[in-house]
């Protein structure tokens, strides 16, 4: 019987990751401080139209994904008064930013867990929301060897919680009698991969609501006694 295992990327297998917020500050330097622009006031700005949003256009991939955020940083920017060429030049920042590994803290479990979900006779996957050139940031992060393939929304041009990437997944694994997804977000990965008819695991803080997962931990060596 052939088993995998999807996994999620940011808050699954990391903990500390970059916010797309704190990319934000980090491409505005100073000009920050001078403008009174703080993490808490770019919120409103980037709770929707990314992709993976509801209101986001999920098809997005390659330099039409970044042409979409390069404009709505910029708009964040300018509604500080930070003036135009500099609001631009700081919107094309984040993309270099976000792409600095030295920003991405791998759980100290993770390489042990994944080889033991292998020894197991599973077969692990990426499934992640996330920007284009997300592989290549992958790769230098110490668990590319750990995974048979990735399926990333800013390649195939679907997102999570929407079942097309889901069936997306299922075929890029060859259609695995068993499937699990592992994640944080109890709406993109939980309800998305439940809605799929796929096994569910949440890995969370101690004390979070319930997601209706079928199992929830707060540990990715937690985990292993359910598979």
């Amino acid at each position: 019987m052939r088993r995998a295992i999807f996994w999620d990327f940011d808050g699954t297998l990391t903990t500390g990751e970059p916010s797309w917020r704190s990319c934000l500050m980090m491409a505005l330097g100073p000009l920050a401080e001078r403008y009174g622009v703080t993490e808490e006031k770019l919120r409103p700005f980037l709770k929707s139209g990314f992709p993976w949003h509801p209101d986001g256009d999920g098809s997005l991939v390659g330099e039409a994904f970044w042409g979409v955020l390069f404009h709505k940083f910029s708009a964040a920017f300018d509604s500080f008064g930070v003036p135009k060429p500099e609001s631009e030049a700081a919107a094309r920042r984040v993309r270099d930013i976000v792409l600095d590994k030295s920003l991405y803290h791998v759980r100290p479990d993770a390489a042990a867990v994944l080889a033991v979900c292998a020894f197991k006779g599973y077969k692990n996957y990426i499934l992640t929301n996330n920007f284009p050139e997300w592989e290549s940031l992958f790769e230098g992060l110490g668990l590319r060897q750990f995974f048979s393939g990735i399926v990333n929304s800013g390649t195939v041009g679907a997102c999570k919680p929407h079942e097309r990437i889901f069936r997306i997944a299922e075929r890029a694994a060859n259609f695995p009698s068993l499937i699990w997804m592992v994640g944080d977000n109890p709406i993109a990965d939980i309800g998305g991969a439940k809605n799929a008819g796929w096994h569910t695991a949440h890995i969370t803080r101690p004390g979070a609501a319930n997601s209706g997962a079928e199992v929830t931990v707060t540990s990715l060596s937690e985990l292993l006694k359910f598979l």
